[in-house]
């Protein structure tokens, strides 16, 4: 019988250990999605024969993740026995193509994609080199900035740095001061990374000038691909974010084939940032 409890900082060693693998690459089967962006803690986990559950349950509906290890089938047995035991109606969502047909198969649910939660696959070596004619704009923002800052400096971060971050913190969410509940949330995630960050997995970097920050970010490695949960840089300083882009993914001594920029939710000066450099594919989240 599944039995889901609410994650706790004592479950995270058991919850990174079945995340350590991610062939489908949907960001949100990372640590760094699940354990800091559910800013609500709405998701629930439970592990069972050697498979993780994840999902959302509330006012008769179950919203479950795809099963992550053990025997696929057996797990989706479980997941309709709880459901129906329950009298919940089942959903799936962030499915790809594949886990999408497996559900029909299951369930006779059709997944629906949905383009605003596309993630965004990029090629490590074009992102490392920005070489070539479509790269150009690239090149320049990074040559710009280290002509106009020659005092910069690209940090790994650590919880010293905690200060300055916040510092930073503060003045990028006082002058860009939208009012979407997901900037809001962005706000309360960056919060959380900076005061948990020894326990989620990730690895951070830092853009100084005059030994202030001006850009921060934060993302991990798994399997052969480099997820950026988090980039955040001051407009003023003119190309900052093609910059902490550039040298971050340049950072990493692991190897890795991609990089996974995330969506665009829907915000259309969002989505040109990302087509500007040129994806490779767009992975479909599937939702039923």
């Amino acid at each position: 019988m599944l039995e889901f409890r609410k994650i706790t900082p004592a479950d995270r060693t058991e919850i990174l250990e079945y995340l350590k693998d991610n062939p489908s690459r949907i960001c949100e089967n990372t640590a760094g999605v699940i354990l800091l962006w559910d800013v609500n803690e709405r998701i629930r986990y439970a592990v069972e024969d050697g498979t993780m559950y994840l999902a959302e349950i509330k006012d008769g509906k179950a919203i479950f993740y795809y099963p992550i290890g053990g025997d696929e089938e057996k797990a989706l047995e479980k997941i309709e026995n709880f459901c129906r035991e329950r009298k919940l109606t089942l959903h799936f969502r962030f499915l790809s193509a594949e886990q999408a047909e497996k559900v029909k198969t299951k369930f006779g649910q059709e997944g629906k994609p949905d383009r605003n939660w596309a993630d965004y696959l990029y090629s490590a070596a074009e992102l490392k080199t920005l070489s070539g004619k479509k790269f150009h704009g690239q090149k320049n923002f990074v040559n710009r900035f280290s002509r106009e800052y020659p005092d910069h400096k690209f940090l790994p971060y650590n919880v010293t740095m905690r200060p300055l971050a916040e510092e930073f913190a503060e003045k990028f969410y006082d002058e860009e001061n939208k009012d979407s509940r997901i900037f809001k949330e962005e706000k309360r995630i960056f919060c959380r990374i900076l005061s948990d960050y020894a326990s989620t997995g990730q690895t951070g970097g830092v853009l100084t000038v005059g030994g202030k920050i001006v850009a921060i970010t934060f993302g991990e490695v798994v399997g052969d691909t480099l997820y950026v949960h988090f980039e955040k840089a001051l407009r003023e300083y003119k190309g900052s974010y093609a910059m902490i882009n550039y040298l971050f993914v340049n950072s990493f001594k692991k190897p890795f084939d991609y990089v996974n920029r995330e969506e665009d939710v829907g915000d259309e000066g969002l989505r040109q940032a990302k087509l500007n450099l040129h994806p490779v594919r767009l992975i479909e989240k599937f939702f039923t």
